[in-house]
């Protein structure tokens, strides 16, 4: 894999190597929507499950690095900018799952 100027540049092929990370990532914001759709602290079904989505979306990724590490560590080394990426945005979404005002975005 490799970088260009922009680093936004990325097939679908380039995540094949990621599965196992990537896979861990979409099973932990499906447990976390599940959670939170189960619990509905807010009004609107949809807060809750972005909500639960986005709360997951970090330490769905840890753990997939963990399983990605175990199952093919190779992977890490060789798309590391990839692995990098999703790792910024998994933290940036589950940051904004506290700083989003959830709750109050009805428009009355």
């Amino acid at each position: 894999m490799k970088e260009n100027n922009s680093g936004f540049d990325y097939d679908l092929g380039e995540f094949q190597p990621l599965r196992a990370l990537s896979a861990v990532i979409a099973a932990a914001q499906c447990a976390g929507v599940g959670v939170s759709l189960w619990v509905g602290h807010y009004p609107s079904w949809f807060e809750n499950l972005w909500f639960g989505g986005a709360l997951a979306t970090f330490p769905g990724y840890l753990i997939g690095l963990a399983v990605q590490r175990y199952l093919n560590p190779n992977s890490l080394v060789v798309c590391r900018a990839l692995v990098r990426r999703m790792g910024l945005v998994s933290a940036v979404l589950t940051l904004a799952a506290f700083v989003v005002p959830l709750g109050a975005l009805d428009v009355a």
